[in-house]
């Protein structure tokens, strides 16, 4: 049997599946607990049950897809890297937010590049370089480079990349190998955001290939792109920034090969999100403008995700202005999932409920994420903070009865030190009966004390525990189906990612209490109705999911297998390489071909054209052939700009795109 095992690290679980690669069927999965602070242990249990029946030798092929890279740059974490700017002027780096991802890091000037044909308009400035490499010493681990107009001549980029690794060894990215677009700043940006990416991704592929030695997997390991595609781990090592975007990717790809629809919105619920996309004539829709991160938009070609901030780990609190719950966006752990791992919580909790009066923090805990480094700065109060919860959780509310430690615990947990716990949809899914996986007793006791401060505080009454997590679970269906409808509505206007506003979300909020018989008040009643089937997918989508139907009159497919759906899509991906040749006028009839290794010049446009198809379609090749491509199929296709007027034409530029697909590993 030829099994191929697919993985899958997201930020709450690590999923694996097994595939035949005959019948294309999965003969097992397995889920654990992601473990940031050593990835080997949650990717480990999550392999090992999954091949636990099975030779390791059968295994042919690993993929690996990720939301590490994603959740670093919105977590602002990441190496140190120097960004060395060639030819560019101070004022560019206000742009595209460039200022703001480079914050606090080395950001060096160098004179130098090229013009819009690719001719040197600076000597480039090595003298310079030399100096300033003496100066980072060792207070960077790696660099990222990027030149004017290097995409239309490379030669300073490769010639300082060159010059920096002989001289340091450390790693370099360059931008034009990154992007073909013209556009600078946003070139500089992405190769930035790859360079400190290097270090982390990294340090996930070495942590999957021990896992993979100790249990004897020698096959070929692959890593998901930010567009659903694979590559191989040394692609993906050099290039990390392209895994932006990974794991929802592979969600994309997982639910169309699930569900086998043609046309249909996929939505992937996760601990922390909700991601929503497209899939049209079986193919995901991509952000061809690039990947958008935290408000920065890289030049990385990704599967167009619409992100909302709904997960099983929302944290459920009181809002007091609105009088009413809230779901999130805030991502704590579950109450079930911190009993599990400190089963004296239980009954602390236990005793919290049995107190005639509910205060505010009673269902909150304090968990240490990790221990601070030696060198880490903290003021007293933080250092107490932590000192505090060094040995186990602690309630917010036996931590802040005599001292009040808001402005600490916030900081400590934008720097990774702490994290909190509370109440949230996967603990009112345990309290109702429709999980059992982790401690129910915690969750049920955290219901509790919600349903009783509800009833101190809003005036609102719920007989019991279990009819008061019915309630939220409903309201976590109210909100996946406006985040799906939020996004259909984007999709028909092209405006992607961009959050409704206020005013339209409470009236699609009217529509679904009209529409599901909430109210029977008011002149006016509206339905809503999604024309495409709505694909669930993740670990809760079969019990949130199922009531999005009522909602939005939709077709609601949540199907088996949904909550691996990431790690599938990873495992049945293929490999998709492209280059891109541009070229320019020279004069009336010559014209001139920018090559990534050299420039070129012809007396006539189709001439050029043919010649820059077979490099591009070499490069294309090559490309394919490092990432891990077999089989490999070849598209080639050629933009023309040229405008006729009044019997007169003028050729302005050509663009060469050679695609090649082929089959993983």
């Amino acid at each position: 049997m030829n099994l191929r095992l697919g993985i899958d690290t997201g930020g709450t679980y690590t999923d694996a599946v097994l595939l035949d690669d005959a019948s294309q069927q999965v003969v097992m999965k397995a889920k654990s607990l992601t473990t940031r602070h050593n990835l080997v242990e949650g990717i480990s249990t999550s392999i090992q049950a999954t091949i636990a029946d099975h030779n390791p030798a059968e295994v042919n092929l690993v993929c690996l897809s990720t939301t590490l890279a994603t959740n670093s740059i919105v977590e602002g974490h990441g190496a140190r890297a120097a960004l060395m700017l060639v030819g560019y002027q101070q004022s560019q780096l206000q742009l595209a937010n460039l200022d703001e991802a480079a914050r606090d890091l080395p950001v060096i000037f160098i004179d130098g590049g090229h013009d819009a044909s690719g001719l040197e308009r600076v000597p480039l400035d090595l003298t310079r370089v030399a100096a300033e490499l003496d100066g980072l010493a060792d207070s960077v681990s790696a660099i990222a480079v990027s030149a004017m107009f290097a995409v239309r001549n490379p030669e300073h980029e490769k010639t300082l990349r060159d010059f920096i690794r002989e001289r340091t060894g450390l790693p370099v990215t360059c931008g034009h190998e990154l992007s073909a677009s013209l556009d600078a700043p946003r070139r500089a940006l992405t190769a930035l955001i790859n360079a400190r990416l290097i270090p982390l991704i990294k340090s996930l592929i070495d942590a999957t290939r021990s896992t993979l030695d100790n249990l004897s997997i020698t096959a070929p390991l692959m890593v998901v792109r930010g567009d659903g595609t694979l590559v191989s781990a040394e692609f993906a090592s050099a290039s990390p920034v392209e895994t932006i975007l990974s794991g929802p990717a592979a969600s994309v790809v997982g639910a169309q090969y699930l569900a086998g629809c043609d046309n249909m919105l996929v939505s992937d619920i996760g601990g922390t999100t909700t991601d929503v996309a497209m899939i049209r004539g079986g193919e995901p829709q991509l952000s061809h403008e690039g990947a958008s991160v935290n408000g920065w938009r890289t030049m990385v070609e990704a599967v167009q995700i619409e992100t909302h901030g709904l997960g099983g780990d929302s944290e459920i609190s009181y809002d007091r202005e609105n009088r009413q719950f809230s779901i999130g966006p805030g991502k704590v752990t579950p109450l079930c999932i911190l009993a599990a791992q400190y089963p004296a919580v239980v009954a602390e909790l236990q005793s919290f409920v049995d107190e005639p009066w509910v205060k505010t923090n009673m269902a909150r805990y304090i968990v240490l994420r990790r221990q601070p480094a030696a060198e880490t700065r903290l003021t007293h109060q933080q250092r107490d903070l932590v000192d505090q919860v060094a040995e186990h959780p602690q309630s917010m509310q036996s931590v802040f009865a005599e001292r009040h430690f808001s402005l600490a615990l916030k900081r400590l947990i934008e720097i990774g030190i702490l994290t909190t716990a509370g109440f949230t949809p996967t603990d009112a899914a345990h309290t109702a009966g429709w999980y059992s996986q982790w401690n129910s007793d915690a969750s049920r006791c955290g219901a509790e004390l919600l349903r009783r401060y509800s009833e101190f505080n809003l005036g609102q009454r719920w007989d019991n525990a279990e009819a008061f997590s019915s309630s939220l679970l409903r309201q976590v269906s109210q909100e996946s189906a406006l985040c799906l409808l939020s996004s259909a509505i984007n999709d028909e206007r092209g405006v992607f990612g961009v959050p409704l506003h206020a005013r339209e979300r409470n009236l699609l909020t009217q529509m679904f209490k009209s529409a599901a018989g909430q109210t029977t008040a008011g002149l006016v009643g509206l339905n809503a109705r999604l024309t495409v089937p709505v694909v669930g997918i993740g670990a809760p989508a079969a019990s949130f999911y199922p009531p999005i139907a009522e909602f939005l009159q939709a077709e609601v497919i949540v199907p088996e297998h949904a909550e691996v759906a990431n790690a599938i899509g990873a495992v049945v991906g293929v490999v998709r390489q492209s280059a891109q040749i541009t070229i320019t006028p020279v004069s009336a009839k010559r014209v001139k071909v920018h090559g990534p290794a050299e420039l070129r010049e012809f007396d006539e446009l189709e001439t050029a054209a043919a010649w820059a198809s077979d490099l591009a379609v070499e490069i294309a090749t090559e490309r394919a052939e490092q990432a891990g491509g077999k089989q490999l199929q070849v598209v080639v296709d050629r933009r023309d700009n040229i405008v006729e007027q009044e019997g007169q034409t003028t050729f302005f530029e050509s663009t060469i795109i050679a695609t090649v697909t082929g089959r993983a590993g």
